[in-house]
């Protein structure tokens, strides 16, 4: 392995050492602070929601500047700091308020990370997957340690965890190899906004991504609780939480592979099918021997949506506006879509429990509808241009 991919690859597992914490366990913190469901609903869907603005704007920094490392160390800095405020933080509004300016920084790390990783995936011929399922990796590792932790102390601890994770991941960005503006091709040129937000191929992107990523919000919001009420305890949880992202770095593994072989829009087909799959199987199903098939997969839910989008991205968006590219998607499905799914979900899952894990079904099919009409306009490729 070259010395820029093991740069990315620790940049990817101190991410997702975080994550790994962050995503199961936060909604616990936040019901031990006494919140109610409909409560951690809405603070989780303002940190995603914060993303909406604030990562398009990131991702024209970086395309006017070509300062992506000192943007990611900035964004990485900024949210060590604003999560270890929330313990000092009284009262709904005031996490509310922090909840957004946390999101905000800590949501636009990964999609700049990925599109500086990815312009090394087209110009130096680096492996994305084989860097990515380090992160994986390290989301096995986080979410099995926690569960196991959180049996024996109390919950208050898990801001200190991801606080703690933090520093390695400022650590980390700050020795990422970077990358100029417009170096994965040719000249630089002008870059306009219109280019990519007139793209219709790009629109019907946007909209399937986006629908079949918010389907994950019961998920992402709710599972960790809800199998807790139906009597899982927190190494299984752990568990349940590894094996699906266990799942996912065997497709990263083999992803130089499966992307030439199987394409970027069956990718996104796969995803959406299987989420249909898996969201209707988790509202009935709460064994854990049976819970372990089913997380199996998410290496499609979320690992061939996540191959399918940073590969349409690096391939049918030009250099000079990829940034924003990267910006928006995320911006769009794993903010503004995901968040509204998430607030609906809070009311939701307390009223009707696990069922709303049909409701997410729903969601993912309609996007599995747009990838369709997405393959469809695809045969008639015009791709995204920046223009000069």
């Amino acid at each position: 392995m070259s010395a820029p991919a093991i740069r990315f690859s620790l940049f990817y597992a101190a991410l997702f050492l975080v994550v790994g914490i962050q995503m199961p366990y936060w909604p616990v913190w936040l019901k031990d602070r006494g919140l109610s469901a409909a409560e951690i609903g809405i603070l989780v869907a303002v940190q995603l929601w914060a993303k909406v603005a604030f990562n398009p704007v990131v991702g024209h920094l970086v395309d006017r500047s070509g300062r992506r490392r000192t943007i990611l160390a900035g964004l990485a800095a900024a949210s060590l700091v604003s999560t270890a405020l929330f313990p000092l933080m009284q009262g709904f509004a005031g996490l509310l308020v922090l909840s957004a300016v946390s999101g905000a920084a800590f949501a636009a790390i990964l999609p700049m990370g990925d599109n500086l990783a990815m312009s090394h995936v087209v110009r130096h011929g680096l492996d994305y997957g084989r860097m990515r399922l380090w992160g994986s990796l390290a989301f096995i590792a986080a979410s099995g340690a926690v569960g196991r932790l959180l049996d024996d102390v109390h919950p208050g601890i898990v801001v200190w965890l991801i606080v703690g994770g933090m520093v390695p991941l400022c650590a980390a960005a700050a020795a990422l190899p970077d990358e100029p503006p417009h170096g994965m091709a040719g000249p630089p040129v002008r870059m306009r906004w219109i280019d990519l937000l007139s793209s219709r191929l790009y629109g019907m992107f946007l909209l399937a991504t986006a629908l079949i990523v918010a389907s994950h919000a019961v998920y992402y919001g709710f599972a960790t609780l809800h199998w807790q009420a139906a009597g899982i305890d927190h190494v299984w949880i752990g568990v349940l939480w590894g094996t699906g992202v266990a799942a996912e770095v065997c497709l990263f593994a083999f992803s130089g592979t499966v992307v030439k072989r199987i394409g970027t829009f069956r990718l996104l087909l796969a995803g959406g099918i299987a989420c249909v799959v898996r969201w209707s199987l988790l509202a009935f199903v709460t064994d854990p021997w049976l819970l372990l098939p089913i997380q199996c997969l998410h290496a499609l839910t979320f690992g061939a949506i996540h191959l399918g989008a940073m590969h349409f991205i690096a391939r049918h968006v030009a250099p000079g506006i990829a940034g924003r590219a990267q910006g928006v998607y995320a911006a769009a499905g794993n903010g503004l879509i995901l968040g509204a799914a998430t607030m609906v979900s809070g009311g939701l899952y307390a009223r009707v429990g696990g069922l709303a894990f049909l409701a997410m079904a729903l969601l993912a099919a309609t996007g599995t509808l747009a990838a369709i009409a997405l393959r469809a306009m695809a045969r008639r490729p015009a791709p995204i241009r920046s223009d000069g």
